[in-house]
Formats: structure tokens, sequence, C-alpha cells
């Protein structure tokens, strides 16, 4: 259950995402500003582009008399041609002599301004974009966080139970807690019946080899960091692919094999020639038709009897 729960929360966590909402005038801000940077380079800005003497000094009412100053070479009742320039002016004009929009525009300026992706949903930061790396160790320390609490809940929860069992047996003592009294528990209809002794207001359970064991809630472990999955997890991985990489069976020593051999079927000697040849052993000695084998692994095998 508590991996159950540890798991949708993962999944959670996974799927967050981060949204970043612009208003209206920041929208309409970054998009002059994109169409600007596409035209004329990385190095244009609104005030370059009004050709301000003052640049990002220059007040309110400079940037209105500029217009106007620009409107007698670019206004289109002049010339058609420079409609949509014009149009551009009016608007940045617009945007610089407002305080509030100005404050903004100089904000993006000096921080950076975000980048567009129709496939994203629009404007988005790249630079607050985590890596893959970054969010997942985030998503595993959260998660470690979150198998934390669970395990502390769960001690909590065996812990009110052990403590809720012990005083119904204590409730069923006669004797108040100074003498012994012997009662029955079955944890469900089909089990087998335990024995529980109440002696002297503690409370034992007998085992089928007449031991005691004490019920007490001292017995059940505190859980610690190091039984979240932030350890855990890890020590798996370790155990399940390095060790076993590393861990190899002892070599077999030489002439185990013929030891072996020659325990079941005789001992070996030499010969005068040169030759080995197998003495046989005693009649009294007890034979077996299949030979034994012991093999790299340290297992042993047999051979198929002959017919």
């Amino acid at each position: 259950m508590v991996f159950r729960i540890l798991m949708y929360c993962c999944l959670l966590l996974a799927s967050a995402t981060v949204v970043y909402g612009f208003t209206p005038e920041e929208v309409e801000i970054f998009q002059v500003q994109g169409e600007l940077l596409k035209k004329y380079g990385p190095d244009m800005d609104f005030y370059k582009f009004l050709k301000l003497p003052q640049l990002r000094d220059s007040t309110s009412k400079e940037i209105v008399k500029n217009l106007r100053r620009l409107s007698k070479k670019y206004h289109p009742d002049r010339n058609k041609k420079y409609k949509k320039l014009y149009e551009k002016l009016n608007i940045i004009s617009n945007i610089l002599s407002d305080h509030s929009r100005r404050k903004t525009y100089d904000y993006y300026l000096r921080n950076g301004f975000p980048d567009y992706n129709y496939s994203k949903g629009g404007f988005f930061f790249k630079r607050v974009q985590p890596k893959t790396g970054v969010l997942a160790l985030f998503i595993f320390i959260a998660a470690s966080i979150i198998h934390y609490v669970l395990l502390r809940l769960q001690n909590s929860s065996n812990k009110k139970r052990i403590e809720n069992f012990i005083k119904q047996c204590k409730d069923n003592d006669d004797t108040n807690g100074l003498g012994e009294r012997m009662l029955t528990f079955k944890q469900y209809e089909d089990a087998d019946p335990k024995e529980i002794l109440v002696s002297l207001g503690d409370v034992y359970v007998l085992e089928s080899d007449g031991k005691k064991t004490l019920i007490s809630t001292k017995d059940v472990p505190d859980p610690t960091i190091f039984d979240t999955i932030f350890f855990k997890l890890p020590l798996f991985f370790w155990r399940s692919t390095v060790t076993r990489l590393f861990s190899k069976s002892e070599p077999v020593k030489e002439g185990r094999v013929e030891a072996e051999a020659s325990d079941e079927s005789g001992s070996v000697s030499t010969a005068d020639n040169g030759q080995k040849k197998i003495k046989k052993r005693k009649k009294n000695t007890p034979t077996t038709s299949r030979e034994k084998l012991v093999l790299p692994s340290g297992e042993t095998a047999y051979s198929r009897k002959k017919r």
C-alpha cells in the first residue's frame, strides 16, 4: 500500500509542469522585440530603433517629440511604402512613453526576453527549464521525502495496532495484573489458534517450543532516512549489477575430479611400465555403478547406470 501511494506521488511529480503566464502587454512587447531582432539583428532594441539621442535616458516627452520628428519623414500620407514602419514606430513610442510598459520592457531588456515556440504554447524561458538530470534528481529527492513520511505513518499505525492488542489482552485479564491468565488468539477464522499469556501486566505469546515472547512496541524499530528509496534503490542496483559482475565462483583445484573419481572406483597407482592402473576396492567396501563428477561450479553430477 505504501509503495502504491509512493508510485502515484512520483507520477504526479513527474507530470507536473511549470506554467508561465504573460499579460497581453508583455506579449505585445515580446512580439515587437522579436520582429526587430529578426530583421535588424540581436543588438537592436526599441531605443535604437527610434534613434533616440539619449537612448535609455530619454524621457517620455523626448520620446513623443522624437515620434513627431520621424512622422515628417515616415508618415504613410507622405509615402505609402513606410506604412508598416510607421505603425511599428508608433507602437514602440507608445510603449516607451507609458511608464508602466516602459518599466516592463526595461526589465526584460536587462534580464532577457523569452523565446517563442508554437508547439509549447507560446513564449517560454529557456534558462529556467531544468535539465533532465536535475529534474530527475529533484523528483527522486521529493519521492524519498514522501517515502520517509509514509514509513513514519506506517510505523505509527503498527505501534498503535500492537498497543490496542495489548490493551484488549489486559482487559480480559481477571487477575488485574497480579497473576497469570491464558488466552487464545486467532488472527482469522481458519487460522491456527495461538496461546497468549498475560503475566503480571505483561503480554506474552507462547511459541511452539514453549518459549515466551514479550509483545511490546519496543520491538518495532523506528524508520530512518536509510530505509528510504534514496538509499535503498541505489543499493539495490549496486547489488544486482556491479556486485554480480565481480563475484565469480571459486576455481576448482586440480586433481579434485580425479580424487573424487578415485574415491568411488578405487585408488590410482603407477605400474612398472609407467602406465596407470586402478586398484579395485575390496569386496567388503561398498561400490556403486554410477560415476561421480564434480563440476567447476562445485555441483556434483552422476553418470547414468549402464543397462
